[in-house]
């Protein structure tokens, strides 16, 4: 199996044209929707994703605090 410093080398030998057929292929691989496990019409889509790892990652940081119980009480029920 490549390491990423072989594969990285491979592609830097890659002409212009090629690296960028490259890229549109690994974007598409890396952002493409997910399905929702169970519900195949639910799709997520590849922001919403990344909107949610950064807001967990944000919060196993500490630096989402939350709201207190008074700020909660004051939140109408919907």
């Amino acid at each position: 199996m490549s390491t990423y410093d072989e594969v990285l080398a491979q592609v830097q030998r890659l002409t212009p044209a090629e690296q960028i057929r490259l890229l549109e292929a690994l974007k598409a691989l890396v952002f493409r929707p997910a399905e929702v496990e169970g519900d195949s019409e639910e799709i997520i889509p590849p922001v919403e994703i990344a909107e949610s790892e950064a807001a967990w990652l944000d919060y196993q940081a500490g630096g989402y605090r939350g709201i207190s119980s008074n700020e909660l009480k004051l939140k109408p029920f919907c």
